[in-house]
């Protein structure tokens, strides 16, 4: 029976339909509870939902879909989305095209001539990997179409099936612009392994498709993204420590080596991607270096970049190289007797794998947690829930996908950043959007590790950038907004301020332009505080300070994180009101309440937060100790310090 008509055993629909089900169910905990970490499957929400509507220019990079990455295959799913509006919908086809791997294994498996019990073991491990999961939960990406489409396109070849061959080709084209290279290097290699079939063999196999995949890197490269991007997302600058340019990087692979070799060392010491790939195939692709020929273009572009993403497991990167490196280890268990028992080896050590790479432990580490966040995903949902869906807005990069179906979308990780996607160059922010998020937890968009949050500082271009804290002010500066904060969440809106509460009896002077003139309890429960601040900024303000609450019980001290102060005012009075409610997992109990005031830039980047180290506090407020006990739920970290 030929290999693509032979029924598929049952292990394989098992497991392929428990891996999809268990993939899109965690997805969409971790879309649904506020956890997605990067602003991809927003993009890819917003274009398409755009595109329906005959509009082209993303606003969240601002560029059209085609402008960031060439993955002309995003407009297949336009038909998919239309139906079914839902950033969700994007997760789902990608975890079912991810679920299709086996099936392709196993059909290519028993072509090989691999034995029944052993090409189950190898179709199954296609998606038992460390790389398979990581890449399944993360978000959506077009480049994790590539390793189902590319298993098709090897069956293709392998069957010598032309139509099919080219429809897969011209896919697996579309994913993204950097699978060009791929290609090439795929028709290359193929030409010299199989030179002895002649030359209308190499003619129709290898150089045909080699051209076509060359011309299309070659209009990526000089006619899409010159025209579309505009340096908007600056992809060069990923080599940036290689060289200037691009002509400049390659006069420095022959004349400094030693930059080539120190980019090398740190991903190959630093990051886990190519022991992630070959540990889980105990290594069996190195038998087989024609496949490691293949993926030698992309690895490189991966292994040579500073983003430390590119050369570890986390996101979409692997994609690529699972199906390779799978076929390689396919073609090493042929030349070999104990098929069944190294391929079984192979399925054990993809599932062993997991306890060094992956997101299996940090997903099994979530699950203490699954209450507070249920929890804390209630109000937060509830609050975000009454931005218009006409309005324009600014969110936290975990929002972003769930306010993705609008004109005008921003990350507020650009405000704090102050500079372009990847680049030295100025970001320059549209007018403030009508409604602005901002979560001061939200560890993603303050991150000082991405370069998002920072103090003042000097790029490597020597250009000067104002701290994250002051270009956030000055977006908001010009607008008046209703605000409505609650523990680390606030939501502002076009409209009326509130009024400035009358001055307090002590006023507490930060500096000659900052001053906390009141500090109010406005009212108290058990579980909840609000608070009423009042505030006095002369001229021009040169300090934006965070307020966080500590409460200590005697033994341990719990921090809440407000978030920055009336950061949407300017010069005048100005007054704001915070809700602050207890989280479930603290016991009722007396607590002692303070208010620390510190500069939070410069604590996140020396990593010196208060109230553990108190370099970069400004003030400390004491407000004194009353009963308490949970009201509704929030989420908090654990006790600061012993």
């Amino acid at each position: 029976m030929p290999a693509d008509s032979a029924p598929t055993p049952r292990p394989i629909l098992w497991g392929a339909g428990l891996f999809a089900v268990a993939v899109f169910l965690v997805s969409w905990w971790q879309w649904w509870t506020f956890q997605y970490g990067t602003f991809d499957l927003a993009f890819y929400v917003q274009a398409l939902w755009l595109a329906l509507r005959g509009k082209w220019m993303v606003s969240l990079l601002n560029v059209p879909l085609m402008g960031n990455h060439a993955e002309p295959i995003v407009f297949l799913l336009a038909p998919v989305f239309a139906i079914f509006p839902h950033p969700m919908t994007l997760v789902a086809v990608q975890t079912l095209a991810f679920a299709t791997m086996p099936f392709t294994a196993w059909r290519i498996a028993r072509r090989l001539g691999i034995e029944r019990p052993a090409a189950i073991c190898l179709a199954l491990a296609t998606i038992s990997t460390p790389a398979a999961l990581s890449i399944g939960i993360y978000e959506f990406h077009p480049e994790a179409l590539a390793a189902p489409l590319l298993l098709l396109l090897i069956e293709a070849r392998l069957a010598e099936r032309s139509g099919r061959f080219w429809l897969w080709f011209v896919a697996v084209l579309s994913v993204k612009e950097n699978m060009a290279l791929l290609l090439v290097a795929f028709c290359t290699v193929g030409a010299v392994v199989e030179w002895k079939r002649g030359r209308a063999w190499t003619l129709r196999w290898h150089f045909a498709p080699l051209a076509v995949a060359a011309v299309w890197l070659l209009i990526c490269g000089k006619v899409i993204s010159p025209a579309l991007n505009a340096g908007n997302v600056d992809y060069l600058q990923l080599y940036g420590h290689l060289g200037k340019s691009g002509g400049d990087i390659l006069t420095k692979f022959f004349t400094e080596p030693g930059r080539l070799g120190a980019a090398l060392h740190a991903a190959l010491t630093g990051g886990n991607l190519l022991p992630a790939l070959l540990g889980p195939f105990l290594l069996l692709p190195l038998l087989r270096p024609r496949w490691l020929l293949i993926a030698a273009p992309l690895l490189a572009q991966h292994l040579l970049s500073w983003r430390s993403t590119e050369w570890s497991l986390g996101a979409h990167y692997p994609a690529p190289f699972i199906p390779l490196f799978w076929i390689a280890a396919a073609e090493a268990v042929t030349r070999m007797r104990a098929q069944r028992i190294v391929s079984a080896a192979l399925l054990g050590a993809c599932v062993v794998a997991h306890v060094w790479w992956g997101p299996a432990r940090a997903l099994v580490s979530q699950v203490p947690l699954v209450t507070r966040l249920l929890a804390e995903r209630a109000w937060k949902a509830q609050m975000i829930a009454a931005v218009p869906t006409t309005a324009s807005v600014t969110a936290p990069v975990p929002y972003l996908s769930h306010l993705a179906t609008r004109e005008q979308l921003v990350s507020l990780h650009h405000i704090l950043k102050g500079l372009k996607t990847l680049s030295t160059a100025t970001y320059k922010p549209p007018p403030a959007s009508d409604v602005v998020i901002i979560d001061a937890e939200d560890e993603f968009t303050f991150s000082t590790e991405a370069g998002y949050y920072h103090p003042r500082m000097r790029t490597a271009a020597e250009r000067e950038v104002a701290s994250s804290d002051r270009l956030l002010h000055e977006y908001l500066r010009p607008h008046p907004w209703r605000a409505h904060r609650r523990n680390e969440l606030t939501v502002l809106t076009r409209g009326a301020s509130a009024p400035a509460p009358p001055p307090g009896a002590t006023p507490v002077v930060f500096d000659e332009t900052t001053t906390l003139t009141s500090l109010q309890l406005v009212s108290a429960t058990p579980g909840t505080m609000q608070l009423r601040l009042g505030w006095q900024f002369a001229g021009e303000r040169t300090r934006f300070p965070w307020m966080m609450l500590v409460l200590s019980d005697g033994e341990h001290l719990y921090r809440f994180v407000k978030g920055a102060v009336a950061m949407e005012f300017g010069a005048g009075a100005a007054g704001e009101d915070w809700t602050f409610v207890l989280p479930p997992w603290m016991r009722p109990h007396h607590y002692e309440a303070f208010a620390i005031f510190y500069d939070a830039s410069e604590a996140a980047w020396r990593e010196k937060p208060p109230p553990d180290d108190g370099t970069f506090e400004l003030q400390r407020v004491e407000l004194g100790g009353r009963e308490w006990r949970a009201g509704a739920v929030f989420s908090s970290r654990k006790p600061s310090r012993e």
